[in-house]
């Protein structure tokens, strides 16, 4: 199947709009006071990525009666290198990891959100 042109531009524009939904306004009252900061680099334990907050929600209620904090990660390409390929990965990733399956680097200054957009170009992966 080959996608022309301009359905293959539709495509990344539908993309960028479902990247663009999920960066809330600065604004945003539901966003958890106590979240990292959007933008934050945070490594996922369960996946063993590296990525950025792009979003934090509250989730579930924990043994304690406590929110649980669940963020929206856009993990990079993992990157690895063997002899038997030269292929890497090129995909970004979205998921949805809860507070106590991330690691914030948070003395790394959180980058800008809106600088990704443009590089993903039809590289992510919902």
């Amino acid at each position: 199947m080959t996608m022309s042109n301009n359905e293959d531009n539709n495509l990344l524009e539908k993309l960028k709009e479902a990247f663009d939904a999920l960066v809330p306004p600065a604004s945003n009252a539901a966003y958890p006071s106590e979240a990292m900061p959007l933008g934050t680099f945070v490594r996922s334990t369960r996946l063993d990525r590296l990525g950025v907050v792009a979003d934090a929600f509250y989730g579930d209620i924990d043994q304690d009666n406590q929110k649980i904090i669940v963020y929206s990660v856009l993990l990079f390409p993992k990157k690895e290198i063997s002899y038997k390929t030269s292929q890497q990965s090129s995909k970004f990733y979205i998921v949805n990891e809860y507070e106590y399956e991330l690691i914030g680097y948070l003395m790394v200054k959180p980058v800008d959100m809106s600088h990704f957009s443009p590089l993903l170009e039809g590289n992510l992966f919902l």
